[in-house]
């Protein structure tokens, strides 16, 4: 019992064991955090920067041991070995009580990757105390004897004023990622996946540590046995000139590299940006910088147009608009903005900088509105952020509920809240309660969009924007704003949507959409993300081995997940397995707990499978078995095109190869080209000259050939004398939506309009009615706008 007294005693006392004993427990406590308490990528992040600071504290006082040391060093070797020696050793210490509980906590955590886990650990952790230790150490030696408490806050400035940089280049610079020496790396929008230890990364450390070096040398070479620098030792003898002229070199070359960051890819401004994206067109609200010989090129009068247009209807609804132009960047694709900016699969709008970053989407972007939205908003929210933050009070579901409410995006036939009301329905509806703060992260992203979006979007048409506004500019403070409770206005909102009568084709249709968990349920979300890149990589340069090993370890870490065994399969069948591809399906199909929609994508891709093998008929029953659940319009569409070729050898060959299903994902422009080749031949099929048109209409909308598309989208609508028109009222309808892009892209205004009664005859419910307004809507502001221009 003595024991432990005294062990307790001294914990009290011992910094050294009370600095250990702190970490360890907290870590301990954070280990039950899903994903944050992983050993992984967040935790390294969120360990870093108080570690760092534990590291500096650490090197104050390994100076002071040292000066006071009897019998003090015989020498300056003598002393900085000592000084070395013991921080070894303490940063040591404090390391494994990080890491113990991340090992222990383990055992009730998943972690798919713990070697993976492991390096960001190493790059995070471990690489920010040793940074840490030696700003601690230099800025003591630097400030002299001075009390303990100035000697800390002298080591504290390294991380305080890399950290401003840091939060000045979020705020000012159009880039969402940061590297830090005491933070490591911030990937960006928790909703990218991919944060995979890359190049860039680890040439950061490497030019941390020529950092580190250079104060190592100053002080070999400078320093005396009390660890005391002087200029005048520096350059005494040989060796110490010799230290000092490469500690010279390394902290001019430590010095150009932070100078220039933005070449190496460290961060990104707004100069860097547009040395790529140096296309520039000025419009009375916008700067819209684009990449020269781009699609967006091509069609950059549109894309101007539609920049005013959403202008326009945002400042209708909101009823003021900013006082300064909104600056869009449009890069060609994810992995472009991904490198420069660091945000790869989600489109980002910082409502501070009243800036957008977009990736090249078919025209009309159909994410731009929302994103414009935020930098509209940013004017309505706290003066320093343009967020709902008011008396100390976030509010997250208002961060990203209002702009889908102000730009709400139809699902097919459904409109914003008939897809709150199948979130309702599914009971996967997340409390408003529980979004209103930080944990609308927390949240599945397309259950808690929904919710609020369908939410804020309620309180406008039955109170009005005006208060919603206002909702946004005091974070959420319903009693005020409304004059009623949050849990009233829910009461409300919830039988306004039990009473939207629903389809239970469209339920199913929409289960897969929210299915998915938020990032922080999925532990291994990281890892597969990772693995599927490596495997898709190896699949596209034809390494078959490696990518089947790859797919078949992301598997094994997410057995549960029905997609990952739909992508090996499709990997079997890419390079001509269609016998182990059809073994994977059928052990799939016999799964117990599928969705609708993935039940119908297992048995699509089997009869894609049997089309390839040339078994027709076969591939017609499973398309036919896969047409019979809930789907959403574009896989309905699909799957109507695939029946028809399973019908006519002489079309399932077109079919096979325009779809391409097991092929790799190619975007480029060779690609379109080659789609447009295999249309053409399908609308010269006997027969087939509606559907053939309709493909060859989409591709030339893909690739920004309005006119070409007009043209053979013509013909899809009103086939010669003899052919048959499309087979289906999906078809149609898609075909006319396509038929007014173009006819809008070349400005015949009355021909577009033309089409509206036959399209409002297909209209299947509020979704379709929702988009049909809005080219209405958008027509007739380009009608206006061109003319003036």
């Amino acid at each position: 019992m003595s024991a432990v007294r005294s062990w307790l005693r001294n914990l009290v006392i011992e910094p050294r064991l009370r600095r250990r004993a702190l970490v360890f427990f907290a870590v301990l406590t954070l280990s039950f955090v899903p994903m944050a308490g992983t050993l992984g990528y967040f935790s390294s992040l969120l360990l870093a920067p108080p570690m760092s600071l534990l590291a500096a504290a650490i090197g104050v006082e390994g100076v002071r041991a040292i000066r006071s040391r009897i019998p003090a060093p015989r020498d300056a070797d003598d002393a900085l070995w000592r000084l070395a020696g013991d921080g070894i050793v303490e940063l040591g210490w404090l390391l494994a009580m990080a890491l113990l509980p991340l090992l222990i906590g383990m055992l009730w955590n998943i972690n798919c990757d713990p070697v993976g886990g492991f390096a960001y650990f190493v790059m995070g952790p471990v690489c920010t105390v040793v940074i840490g230790w030696t700003a601690g150490v230099g800025m003591t030696i630097l400030v002299g004897d001075r009390p303990r408490w100035q000697q800390m806050l002298a080591a504290f400035l390294p991380f305080c004023a890399s950290t401003l940089v840091g939060v000045h280049r979020l705020y000012f610079e159009p880039v969402v990622f940061a590297y830090d020496p005491f933070w490591g790396w911030f990937s960006g929008p928790i909703y990218d996946e991919g944060v995979a230890i890359g190049r860039r990364f680890l040439l950061y450390r490497a030019y941390n540590f020529l950092a580190v070096a250079a104060v190592w040398l100053v002080l070999q070479a400078g320093a005396d046995a009390a660890l005391r620098v002087s200029p005048r030792r520096m350059f005494s003898d040989g060796p110490r000139r010799a230290r000092s002229i490469v500690a010279g070199v390394l902290i001019a070359a430590s010095v150009t590299i932070g100078a220039t960051a933005d070449r190496w890819g460290f961060t990104a401004t707004t100069e860097s940006i547009s040395k790529v994206l140096s296309g520039l067109r000025e419009t009375e609200h916008f700067v819209i910088r684009y990449v020269p010989n781009s699609v967006t090129a091509r069609e950059i009068e549109m894309v101007a147009a539609e920049h005013e247009f959403a202008w326009s209807r945002l400042e209708q609804r909101l009823g003021r608009a900013p006082d300064r132009k909104v600056e869009s960047f449009i890069f060609v694709n994810g992995s472009q903005r991904g490198a420069l900016i660091g945000a790869d699969k989600v489109e980002v709008s910082p409502p501070w900088r009243q800036q957008m970053y977009l990736s090249h989407r078919p025209w009309p972007h159909d994410v731009m509105h929302h994103e414009l939205a935020h930098a509209f908003l940013g004017d309505f929210g706290d003066g320093l952020l343009g967020l709902p933050i008011a008396s100390f009070r976030f509010n997250g579901a208002l961060v990203e509920g209002v702009p889908t409410a102000l730009a709400p995006r139809p699902q097919d036939n459904l409109g914003l809240h008939e897809q709150a009301a199948i979130l309702d329905r599914l009971d996967k509806r997340p409390r408003l309660a529980s979004i209103m703060g930080a944990g609308f992260w927390g949240a599945a992203a397309s259950r808690a969009y929904t919710a609020a979006g369908s939410f804020v979007l309620w309180l406008a048409e039955t109170r009005g924007w005006p208060a919603v506004a206002e909702l946004y500019g005091n974070a959420g403070d319903f009693e005020s704003t409304y004059g009623t409770s949050l849990a009233e206005l829910e009461r409300e909102w919830l039988e306004f949507l039990r009473a939207i009568p629903l389809r239970e084709q469209d339920v199913e249709a929409q289960a897969q959409r929210f299915q998915k968990g938020s990032v922080f349920r999925r532990p291994c979300a990281h890892k597969a993300a990772e693995l599927l890149r490596q495997s898709a990589r190896a699949q596209l340069h034809g390494r078959r081995e490696e990518a089947i090993e790859l797919q078949r370890d992301l598997c094994k870490i997410e057995p549960d997940e029905p997609n990952h065994v739909l992508r090996l399969a499709s990997m079997h069948a890419s390079f001509g397995e269609l016998e182990a591809a059809s073994a994977l399906l059928d052990e799939l199909a016999a799964r117990e707990n599928l969705t609708a929609t993935t039940a119908a994508i297992i048995a699509e891709q089997r009869g894609d499978t049997a089309l390839l093998a040339g078994q027709l008929s076969v591939a017609g029953d499973h398309y036919a078995a896969a047409m019979e659940r809930g789907l959403v319009e574009a896989r309905r569409r699909q799957l109507q095109i695939k029946r028809i070729a399973s019908k006519d050898p002489a079309l399932a060959p077109a079919i096979a190869e325009y779809f391409d299903p097991f092929g790799s994902e190619d975007n480029s422009e060779a690609a379109a080209i080659l789609k447009v080749w295999t249309a053409s031949k399908i609308a010269e099929l006997p027969g087939h000259q509606a559907l053939g048109n309709y493909l060859l209409g989409r591709q030339f909308l893909i690739i920004a050939a309005p006119e070409q598309a007009a043209e053979v989208l013509e013909l899809a609508l009103a086939p010669t004398l003899g052919e048959p028109t499309l087979s289906s009222p999906e078809l149609e309808r898609a075909a006319l939506l396509a038929q007014v892009s173009a006819l809008t892209q070349l400005r015949k205004w009355d021909r577009a309009r033309a089409l509206f009664a036959r399209l409002e005859a297909l209209a299947e419910g509020e979704g379709h009615r929702q988009e049909i307004a809005e080219w209405r809507e958008r027509i007739d502001f380009f009608e206006t706008w061109f003319a003036g221009a």
